[in-house]
C-alpha cells in the first residue's frame, strides 16, 4: 500500500542517545513587524541580540523568524508551541485558535533548540533508496503551512540529497508498518545546520544568527 501524503514538518521523536524527547522548549519572540507566519514543525532562525525593532517588548526573549529553505547561517531549532505570553503556550484571547503564529502577529514561540533531538519528517514524494540513507538533505516549503491544522507543509527534499552538507542528515526510515520504503515515507533525521552543532560563520556560532 502506498504511503499517505501528509507533510507536517519536523516532529520530535527522541534524543540521539535513545532516551525519549523530554519536551524541553526555549522561548523566543515573533514580532508583529515580521510578515511571515511560523507553523508548528517549521525550522526557525534567531535574530542577533535584543537591540532592534523586532525585539520582545519584555526585553527578555530572543527574536525568531521562519527560516527559508537555505539554512547557510544555521537554525536554532523547530517551532513547537505558540502563545500570547511566554508562560503559556496558547492564545489567551482565543483558546480555540490553531497552534501556529500568523504573519504580522506578536507571539511567543516555544522552540526545540536541543541539537541532539531526532525528528521525523516526510520526504517530498521522491523515493529515497537504501544507499542514500546517511545522506544530507535540504527542505522544501519550510515557510508554508496550513491555517486549518497549524502545521507546516515542510518536507525533506529528496531531490537535494548529497554526501556532505545540507540542513539535516537522514538516519533511517521510521520503523512503522504503514511506512514503506517508497515515496512520501517518513524519515528519522538530525538537524545538521544547527548553530549548536556547527559554526557556519563567526556570528552564527556566537549568537542566534543574523537577519
Amino acid at each position: 500500500m502506498a504511503n499517505a501524503n501528509r507533510p507536517s514538518g519536523f516532529t520530535p521523536i527522541r534524543h540521539i542517545t535513545g532516551s525519549p524527547w523530554n519536551g524541553a522548549l526555549e522561548i523566543f519572540y515573533h514580532s508583529a513587524s515580521n510578515a511571515s507566519a511560523i507553523y508548528k514543525g517549521s525550522l526557525v532562525r534567531g535574530d542577533q541580540g535584543l537591540d532592534n525593532p523586532l525585539t520582545d517588548p519584555l526585553g527578555i526573549y530572543q527574536t525568531c523568524y521562519v527560516a527559508a529553505d537555505d539554512f547557510g547561517l544555521g537554525v536554532v531549532g523547530v517551532a513547537w508551541s505558540f502563545g500570547d505570553t511566554p508562560q503559556l503556550g496558547a492564545q489567551v484571547s482565543n483558546l480555540n485558535a490553531k497552534n501556529y503564529c500568523p504573519a504580522s502577529v506578536g507571539m511567543y514561540i516555544g522552540v526545540i533548540t536541543d541539537h541532539t533531538v531526532v525528528f521525523k519528517i516526510q520526504d517530498n514524494g521522491t523515493a529515497v533508496s537504501a544507499s542514500q540513507i546517511g545522506d544530507y538533505f535540504d527542505t522544501s516549503n519550510n515557510a508554508a503551512g496550513s491555517t486549518a491544522t497549524g502545521r507546516t507543509t515542510c518536507v525533506l527534499d529528496a531531490d537535494s540529497l548529497v554526501a556532505s552538507g545540507g540542513a539535516g542528515r537522514i538516519l533511517k526510515r521510521v520503523n512503522r508498518p504503514d511506512n514503506e520504503m517508497a515515496s512520501n515515507a517518513d524519515w528519522e533525521v538530525l538537524l545538521e545546520e544547527h548553530i549548536f552543532r556547527r559554526a557556519y560563520n563567526s556570528t552564527a556560532a556566537l549568537t542566534y544568527g543574523t537577519t
